[in-house]
């Protein structure tokens, strides 16, 4: 019986230690994969429209300024931007002033779904007390998407002001308009027109405005860093990984704005655009880690952690769009494979 009792001792003993070393990580390459989800992002949408000078002959659409011969009727220094201003033997300017925009909204882009495949290799193993530290490099791509919109008004009182300049040269004939756009200078020279408008007028009436923005973007992210890890348990271990992160956001920025007036005189406008934008953003990635080893090279994970990069704004003059990208944190949830 004792011979049978430590025969029966040792096989459990070897039985034993060939399991714990079956579930044991090896060094080497691994690859992990998983599903993530994300939160922080947050958009800005803004107004980037620059007001119009002040000053008498200046409008949206062109101008008429005196040229160097201050005293003359006549100007060289004018310009316009399109063809259908030219009516009869006059150029029609106008200009809106004081008009209701909309101005900074903001959105919660919501949790943001994607998934990570990331690659590392074991460089080294030292001691730390009586744990056993692992440590290596790694690197990874992740893809997800986000989305955000906002919708605002704004009211006012404007003032629309329409200007006619005759296209007569000093000798009666109608001259020949350079193709539009067209812009002169102060010096000149330049073919030449009226200084004085030969008609006009100025409306003033209430007016709303509404904007409804909205982004799309797809998040290419890339990390470089590297990982410590060490063994909790049999099966269990704990790890952290921490280094570079560098976020493309390829992204879409549409909005329509709707300017209305209570006075026929004003004329209303919509205005639908896009604007595109792809930028690679650096910052920085922390992440900690808990792994269950299945078997000796299968193994899961959950793990939590946050990405830091820098924001991204774009926009086409008019309307402009921050993608903030500065806290952005959450869970992945996966699978760990070691070769």
């Amino acid at each position: 019986m004792g011979v049978f009792a430590i025969v029966g001792l040792g096989a459990g003993a070897g039985a034993t230690a060939v399991q714990a070393q079956e579930l044991s990580p090896e060094s080497g390459f691994w690859i992990r994969a998983g599903g993530f989800l994300r939160t922080g992002v947050k958009v800005d949408f803004r107004d980037a429209a620059a007001p119009t000078p002040a000053g008498a002959g200046i409008f949206q659409d062109g101008f008429v300024l005196p040229s160097i011969s201050t005293n003359s009727p006549y100007t060289w220094n004018w310009g316009y931007q399109n063809a259908a201003q030219s009516v009869g033997s006059t150029l029609q300017f106008q200009r809106l002033d004081n008009a209701p925009r909309v101005g900074g909204l903001s959105a919660d882009a919501g949790s943001i779904y994607g998934g990570e495949l990331r690659a590392g290799f074991e460089i080294s193993r030292f001691e730390m007390g009586r744990r056993e530290v692992r440590f290596g490099a790694e690197a990874g791509y992740g893809y997800g998407t986000v989305s955000a919109a906002a919708q605002g008004s704004a009211a006012g009182v404007a003032s629309y002001q329409t200007a006619q300049y005759s296209i007569l040269d000093p000798n009666g004939q109608m001259i020949i308009l350079p193709q539009a756009p067209y812009s002169g200078t102060f010096m000149g020279p330049g073919p030449l027109i009226s200084r004085t408008p030969t008609g006009g007028q100025t409306v003033n009436a209430a007016g709303t405005s509404t904007l409804d923005a909205q982004l799309k973007a797809n998040l290419h992210v890339l990390k470089v860093g590297m990982y410590f890890e060490v063994p909790i348990s049999k099966r269990f271990s704990g790890g952290v990984s921490f280094g570079y992160c560098t976020v493309l956001p390829d992204a879409e920025l549409t909005y329509t704005e709707i300017s209305q007036y209570g006075d026929s005189g004003i004329p209303g406008s919509q205005v639908t655009r896009t604007v595109r934008r792809s930028d690679w953003q650096p910052g920085v990635y922390l992440e900690l880690r808990a792994e269950f080893a299945v078997t000796k090279r299968l193994g899961v994970f959950v793990a939590a952690g946050g990405e830091f990069n820098e924001n991204v704004t774009f926009g086409d003059g008019n309307r402009e769009a921050t993608i903030r990208l500065g806290t952005v944190y959450g869970g992945t949830v996966g699978v760990r494979w070691t070769f």
